[in-house]
């Protein structure tokens, strides 16, 4: 695809992975830079550090650099608040889980925070930089499986909350919702390619190696980050063979 005097929107931007793939855009001869680049991340500060970085950088360039920033896996309105805070607020939690386990309905579309920044930067190409796998795995299902369990075998007060905090951590049903958002998006908005840069999960080292805050051989929160990307992988390939979606859907999968 040709993105001379396009709109690219780069998500995960401020990351090392999406300031290299900024700077190899830039890199590009005069003729076939894109007039608009945004750049998100999930905090503020991060998000408007790198538009300043690369304004700075390549000032005079002509191409324009945009922030957003926000958790793209919620509600549009929740994108700014710590995942914690959704999960204490009962009336949030139970709007998450039916977001995550209900239908795809309009509303839910709409109100979901990669659909909103899709339809306010209106690109013709986008940039997935996110690792999504790590950030869904590090949601750690395994601790919460443990945690509900041990609540109900004591007939604790607080294990129907438990409860609702698992159902809001299935790895699966997340990453199938993101999927189906990012497809409507794709049409609704007529982006023309979608980039993913992926993952192995565990950097491509093999099982028996532990998790950095742990010394469990093989870690399970590795392996569920790979058995994620491996998912992702998939759904993004069965996306690519799906009539409308876009011109160009591919991963590249550097590891």
């Amino acid at each position: 695809m040709d993105i001379k005097n396009k709109r690219v929107l780069v998500l995960g931007g401020f990351g090392l992975v999406g300031q290299a793939v900024i700077r190899r855009m830039m890199g590009a001869p005069e003729s076939e830079k894109p007039a608009y680049i945004v750049i998100t991340s999930i905090k503020q500060s991060e998000a408007e550090s790198a538009v300043s970085y690369f304004k700075k950088l390549y000032a005079g360039r002509g191409t324009e650099f945009e922030p957003f920033w926000g958790n793209i896996f919620v509600r549009d309105e929740w994108k700014d608040l710590p995942r914690e805070a959704i999960l204490k607020d009962a009336e949030k939690r139970e709007q998450l889980i039916d977001d995550i386990l209900g239908d795809l309905t309009e509303p839910v579309l709409k109100s979901n925070a990669l659909y909103a920044a899709i339809e306010w930067a209106r690109p013709d190409a986008i940039i997935d930089c996110i690792n999504t796998s790590t950030a869904l795995a590090y949601q750690d299902l395994f601790s919460m499986g443990q945690r509900v369990s041990a609540s109900v075998r004591a007939g604790s007060a607080e294990s129907g909350e438990l409860t609702e905090r698992l159902l809001a951590s299935l790895y699966i049903p997340q990453l199938i919702r993101h999927v189906q958002v990012l497809h409507r998006a794709l049409i609704d908005f007529e982006v023309r390619a979608y980039i993913k840069i992926g993952t192995s999960g565990s950097g491509g080292m093999g099982l028996n190696i532990p998790f950095t805050h742990s010394e469990e051989r093989p870690s399970r929160m590795l392996l569920a980050k790979s058995s994620l990307a491996g998912a992702h992988s998939l759904l993004l390939w069965i996306m690519a063979r799906t009539p409308r979606t876009a011109e160009i859907v591919k991963e590249i999968k550097p590891t």
